[in-house]
């Protein structure tokens, strides 16, 4: 085990030991202050972010878990050194998300969002969060968000707004943006969707016409 490994192992038995055990004295709290010095930023981030991507990569229930406590540590190490980096505390939220912490992951994406308001990656996630708990009115005001605040060449956030547009029923709006998406993802499973709802809407119309004629 390298050094900086065991240096960061010590470093989360404190911040835990602090967090979960402060001292009671005379009805004040007291902790024991951790020192963040000895922890490179950049050095541990970089570790962060390769256990992230291993995590996207991954299709091992057991190996994602391991993989989410280790960000889990990592993260909550990153948010103390750095409070006012907005990733870090998005991550968390991500983290905390697929633990099925929800209370966390939402604390966590607020946060990220209120240290800069016009974040886009923390409404993306946040709108992640709410569209996997089928909350989807709520996802779309994060989508919109995103999408308002830089994420409009997105392809996954303008995605996500069609197809909830499209379980709205709202298929004009849900072509509209997936026509959007085409643009940075041309891909044949979107062209198709695309025609699929295309061709909903003009049965319909055509319907609705012939019930006008009688």
């Amino acid at each position: 085990m390298s050094k900086f490994r065991v240096t960061i192992f010590c470093l989360i038995f404190m911040l835990i030991s602090n967090i979960a055990n402060g001292v009671q004295r005379g009805g004040i709290q007291y902790t024991i202050p951790t020192d963040y010095t000895k922890i490179n930023e950049v050095q541990l981030n970089n570790e962060a972010e390769n256990l992230f991507q291993r995590y996207i990569n991954s299709t091992d229930p057991k190996q994602q878990y391991i993989l989410l406590n280790q960000m889990l540590s990592d993260y909550s190490i990153l948010g103390e050194i750095n409070k006012d980096n907005p990733l870090y505390f998005a991550r968390l939220g991500i983290v905390y998300d697929k633990l099925g912490k929800d209370r966390y992951a939402i604390s966590n994406f607020c946060r990220s969002s209120n240290l800069i308001p016009d974040y886009p990656y923390a409404y993306y996630a946040f709108g992640n969060f709410y569209f996997d708990r089928g909350r989807y009115i709520k996802a779309l005001k994060q989508y919109k968000k995103a999408y308002d605040f830089g994420y409009s060449n997105h392809y996954y956030t303008i995605y996500q707004i069609g197809r909830i547009y499209e379980k709205f029923g709202d298929y004009t709006s849900a072509i509209t943006y997936y026509k959007r998406a085409l643009v940075y993802n041309d891909s044949e499973e979107l062209r198709q969707k695309i025609q699929t709802l295309e061709n909903l809407l003009e049965n319909n119309s055509l319907y609705n016409q012939r019930r006008g004629d009688k």
